[in-house]
């Protein structure tokens, strides 16, 4: 057998590279790696420290990413310096380690000082399996496809025109009667349309909401399949769009898909990061704007609520309407009494349950109501249960308007 060279070993770890990482658990997705491959080609690279910076700016979407990633590289190109492709002369070689490309060699890396720091903000790695469509949900997803006529709408702003219409159609009557030597022998009218209202949803796939996920998925794709303005993102740790995959005729098919879209299900929760994510980019926030958002989540903030509360509150003042669905919602006996959920209570218009498919066939014929009502009805709903003063709802609110707004990441 012929010694490969060492040009084609380099270029073998190169390519090679970063399917390690998504092995690792990096969300580097094909398009990542292009970058990667492209950078590497255009840039001088002098050393292996080039090298590394060159991955962490094109591989890597987060600081807290680097941990892995620098284990990980370390790994992979411990015993091979790549000659005459990032040696330098000056550049003192370290002595080399055994290196092993086994799924054991990555878990003793993970398993070192770059896992375990904090459990929730952890990435789940592998990819994730839906299941089949039980017989039950089939039958609960047929109820809630003859249901799709309660989504909301709205009336256009173009007068288009229609027989039974309210407003007389002056110019098109006028150019009727011309054709009949100015006699008007019918009133031809018009009328606005009801077109379908944009709908955004944003789906927690945290390993909190593990049990739910998929439900929720079905939900969506079936939404997004006959309504032409439902857009869907997903997030955990990272924020992913994921309307176009969402779109495909077969459900099944459309989550496989999904499943190497979206890297971090049942992961960490990061939802005030990645509300304020999204928000953070025009376009997006943008599909909000006269919008009827739901939020699939049991809004279990992990850190600082503060960030959370600020992305909810702007979610509120752009949506038409602004509805949070919680599977914890489900027990008749459920209080938002968490410092996130408290304060962020009188920005929803509903808090429901979302724990289900009957569940969500309930949301649609509940919309029409939630449309009708005036703002922040959910915290009506609940002050009975958690009480007019009480004191994590209002203390909440109170410490953050103590602090100065959140202006973006840290």
């Amino acid at each position: 057998m012929v010694e490969a060279t060492p040009v084609a070993r380099g270029a073998e770890l190169l390519a090679g590279f970063p399917g390690a990482l998504r092995e690792a658990g990096l969300a580097v997705d094909p398009g990542r790696a292009a970058t990667f491959l492209a950078a590497i080609r255009s840039v001088p690279l002098r050393s292996l420290a080039d090298l590394s910076r060159a991955g962490r700016v094109t591989l890597v979407g987060s600081h807290d990413d680097f941990p892995i990633y620098d284990a990980i590289f370390k790994a992979w190109f411990a015993t091979d310096p790549m000659p005459e492709i990032v040696e330098s002369p000056d550049e003192e070689k370290a002595p080399p380690a055994n290196r092993r490309c086994d799924q054991d060699a990555l878990r003793d890396i993970l398993e070192g000082e770059a896992a375990g720091k904090n459990a929730a903000m952890d990435e789940a790695l592998g990819r994730k399996a839906f299941g089949p469509l039980s017989e039950p949900d089939r039958v609960a997803l047929g109820r809630i496809a003859r249901s799709l006529g309660l989504l909301p709408t709205l009336q256009a702003r173009k007068l288009v025109p229609f027989e039974r219409g309210q407003r007389i159609d002056v110019a098109r009557t006028a150019r009727a009667a011309r054709r009949t030597a100015g006699e008007t022998l019918r009133l031809l009218r018009k009328i606005r349309p009801e077109t379908p209202r944009r709908m955004l949803l944003l789906v927690d796939v945290s390993g909190s909401m593990k049990a739910h996920s998929e439900t929720t998925l079905r939900f969506a794709h079936l939404l997004a399949r006959a309504r032409p303005k439902v857009e869907t993102f997903c997030f955990g740790t990272r924020l992913s769009r994921v309307t176009s995959t969402l779109r495909h005729r077969l459900a099944d098919e459309a989550l496989a898909r999904l499943a190497d879209l979206v890297f971090d299900f049942d992961g960490g929760t990061r939802i005030g990061a990645s509300l304020d994510e999204f928000l953070s980019v025009s376009r997006h926030a943008a599909l909000v704007r006269g919008a009827v958002t739901l939020v699939f989540s049991d809004g279990l903030e992990r850190g600082d609520p503060a960030q959370m509360i600020h992305a909810v509150d702007r979610l509120a003042r752009l949506s038409h309407r602004l509805v949070w669905l919680s599977p914890l919602a489900a027990d008749p006996n459920y209080r938002p009494v968490t410092r996130a959920m408290a304060a962020i209570l009188p920005a929803l218009d509903g808090l429901v349950d979302g724990s289900n498919l009957p569940a969500l066939e309930q949301l649609l014929k509940a919309l029409p109501a939630i449309e009708n009502a005036p703002r922040g009805e959910a915290w009506r709903r609940f002050a009975g249960r958690v009480g007019a003063r009480d004191s994590l709802l209002f203390s909440a609110r109170a410490d953050l308007e103590a602090k100065p707004p959140f202006c973006g990441k840290k």
